[in-house]
């Protein structure tokens, strides 16, 4: 058996090659009322993307070591078989990490190659010859001279994307250290911790490793990120990314991710501050840094009193993650005492997730086609098979829903689990109301890595069981405000004379308040709701549902977000 560590992710990924697997996976745990999961096929060990072709609606699964396959669905779509399409002979790359499609059917692709320490990147593309074909021209768009990106934290090029206007690539480029310590006699370089900007239409572009350079001319998007293996767009048409953070117990980060902005990293991981970057620092009195991280006997050296840690430039200010209110997914350290907290029940926020979970999917219901609480949300897979993550009382390999809510201008997110017991998931698709989830396999015990496809209730099957019969006689609007504190108004219109009923509902589906109750004339109706439940207590901040129903029959359901 490989045993790795939660942050040795790529690195494992890289040098895994072949496990001879024992045991069965059981199936894994949904934990949502109206999601169903299926298992579709059995995938190599190497896999780390699932894709969709826009233009053909083909699904394809790309291997680290250089296979792309496309998966073929059965007739009655309840399995698939995968077909492989291109090798490592035809894109050019070794090790590919990252994959995206353009709205034409191009496909684009991210790979690393190295010799000991230092390596280069290339970024390729490949255009189909005939509309909706397989065969493709491949080139290369662009490529790094070499650059030092570590050893044992070794990130490199991973996550890829387009820009909505399809005509920038946005490519995710991981630290080459821990938390900016020496690695190999080299810290943070210009090439790493980054997310560029690169043109679709670049040719052979040549990418130096100065910062001053990329920003220049353009290849810069944003810096300070440690390691955005995903990221994807919302509803709104920003960039959310998801990011590990080291090997303290420093949360993992979810990021709002804008041009020009600096995130951190190195002198910040969240909202913790970097503590290697002041003297004198014992780390066998770091809170925060636990005997299982990596490192094993070398755990001391790498975190060590770190006299020439260079400084954070006077001119940055630093960008902080997404706040989460839980409630699943929030566990912490306090910084000065290392005791283990739940950020939501202790009535304070997590900037975004447990330590060492690994998030290294994110997918959004952009269109929000999705019923209840999962309507415009956003889907999580988190990939750690380490102690680090257990002995905070959280757990991993599982899928996140995660509300995300501008308040003012930022983000806030409202974090559930929704399904647990996965083996080692490293990428996600979300098509339709089903989400595609590819693992890669990394704990022998738990068997072959598989393709799984999960099934998303849309409006009519929400998850407290209601329907949605919204019409031009009966509708229930939007709460205004949403997000709220304290209080909201809710405006329904009914067509004729007749009792109804106007109810709040938890995510658990448990009525916590009847806002109406009786006759009511027809016509336009506001109710306004304090953020009570019926015995007058405060309910906490979350995602709740409001019902408007006539006898047995629901009429509409909708949701809102309190954020205190």
């Amino acid at each position: 058996m490989l045993l790795v560590t939660a942050k040795r992710i790529l690195l494992a990924v890289f040098i895994f090659t072949f496990v001879k697997c024992a045991n069965v996976q059981a199936q894994p745990k949904v934990l949502h009322t109206g999601v169903s999961i299926k298992q579709l096929a059995v995938l190599g060990h190497n896999t780390v993307r699932i894709r969709r072709d826009p233009v053909t609606g083909d699904l394809y699964v790309l291997q680290n070591n250089g296979i792309i396959q496309r998966v073929n669905f059965s007739s009655d779509s309840s399995s698939a078989t995968l077909t492989t399409v291109y090798t490592t002979s035809d894109h050019g790359l070794n090790a590919p990490l990252g994959m995206t499609f353009g709205s034409d059917g191009t496909m684009y692709l991210v790979g690393n190659d190295s010799t000991s320490v230092l390596g280069t990147a290339t970024i390729v593309k490949g255009i189909p010859d005939t509309v909706g074909g397989e065969t493709r021209t491949w080139s290369v768009i662009a490529t790094t001279v070499p650059y030092a990106y570590g050893n044992i934290y070794n990130h490199r090029m991973s996550g890829i994307i387009l820009n909505p206007t399809g005509d920038s690539l946005y490519v995710n480029s991981g630290a080459g250290t821990d938390h900016g310590e020496v690695e190999n006699g080299y810290r943070e370089v210009g090439l790493t911790s980054i997310i560029l900007r690169l043109p679709v239409d670049g040719n052979d572009v040549i990418l130096q490793d100065d910062r001053s350079w990329l920003r220049s001319n353009g290849y810069l998007f944003c810096e300070g990120i440690r390691n955005e293996f995903d990221f994807a767009y919302d509803g709104n048409g920003d960039l959310i990314g998801v990011e590990n953070s080291g090997d303290r117990d420093d949360p993992e980060e979810i990021n709002w991710l804008r041009p020009g902005l600096h995130y951190g990293f190195p002198w910040r991981i969240s909202t913790d501050i970097t503590p290697q970057q002041f003297t004198p620092y014992d780390s066998h009195s770091d809170p925060l840094l636990s005997p299982y991280a990596w490192g094993g006997g070398n755990l001391y050296k790498t975190f060590s009193n770190d006299t020439s840690y260079p400084a954070a430039p006077d001119s940055i200010t630093f960008t902080y993650p997404i706040p989460s209110y839980g409630p699943d997914a929030d566990h912490f350290r306090d910084t000065a005492t290392g005791q283990v907290m739940d950020a939501s029940q202790s009535g304070t926020t997590i900037s975004s997730l447990t330590p060492h979970r690994s998030p290294d999917g994110i997918a959004f219901d952009r269109d929000s086609i999705l019923a209840g609480d999962l309507k415009g949300s956003g889907f999580v897979i988190s990939v750690a098979t380490s102690r680090l993550v257990s002995d905070l009382g959280d757990t991993s390999q599982d899928l996140l829903v995660v509300n995300l809510v501008k308040d003012t201008g930022n983000y806030a997110a409202h974090v559930t689990r929704m399904i647990s017991g996965f083996n080692s998931p490293l990428g996600e698709e979300l098509v339709g109301n089903r989400l595609f989830v590819a693992e890669t396999g990394l704990e022998q015990p738990n068997g072959a890595p598989k393709l799984w496809e999960i099934t998303l209730p849309t409006s009519g099957a929400t998850g407290i069981k209601t329907t949605n019969e919204k019409s031009a006689t009966f509708q229930l609007r939007q709460n205004y405000p949403n997000p709220f504190n304290p209080t909201t108004k809710i405006s329904f219109s009914v067509p004729e004379l007749a009792e109804f009923t106007l109810s709040v509902y938890n995510l658990l589906g448990q009525k916590i308040r009847t806002l109406v109750h009786g006759t009511v004339a027809p016509g336009d109706h506001v109710v306004e709701w304090d953020g009570r439940n019926s015995q007058g207590q405060s309910v906490p901040s979350g995602v709740y549902f409001y019902r408007l129903s006539q006898g047995s029959r629901v009429i509409a359901t909708d949701k809102m977000i309190l954020l205190k």
